[in-house]
């Protein structure tokens, strides 16, 4: 008898399990532009304020493009607003139309308030007056986080 009880408190079980399903939103994920920092003939570092429609969202990745010029990135801090931070490893030389690969965030779960950018544009002044070399613009994309629904 007892066995019997415990087959069907097990099988209730699984059907209630199986039943509560997790889905994401069907609709695919979005590469938000994050911000556009133009870099100068030198060591800078930028740090950008996330405000507006961008600094509501959560996103799980972030990638950079060089969308002109070459920039050498010597480091990527991303602030978060539950005060972690994360770290992210050189990315190093860029070049005009370059796309770094996706960097996993650690806390999708938080928004991003700030993000720290340490680089270093190649070339130099007096070329970029006859437009030889002009000043790297660096974007940094944040993918979304699709919102999950329980159905």
């Amino acid at each position: 008898m007892k066995t019997l009880f415990r087959c069907c408190c097990m099988l209730i079980l699984l059907l209630s399990v199986n039943s509560c399903s997790v889905l994401t939103a069907n609709k695919p994920s979005v590469w938000v532009k994050l911000t556009t920092q133009t870099a100068n003939f030198h060591t800078d570092n930028d740090n950008v304020i996330l405000n507006g429609s961008s600094s509501k969202k959560f996103y799980n990745h972030l990638r950079l493009t060089c969308s002109q010029g070459t920039v050498n990135i010597n480091k990527i801090k991303i602030n978060y607003d539950n005060g972690e931070f994360q770290q992210f490893r050189t990315k190093g030389l860029m070049t005009q139309n370059s796309t770094s690969p996706p960097e996993l965030l650690d806390y999708p779960d938080s928004k991003i308030t700030a993000i720290e950018i340490n680089f270093h544009s190649l070339g130099n002044k007096q070329l970029s007056i006859v437009g030889i070399t002009p000043k790297a613009i660096i974007e940094v994309w944040g993918k979304e986080q699709q919102p999950i629904i329980f159905s």
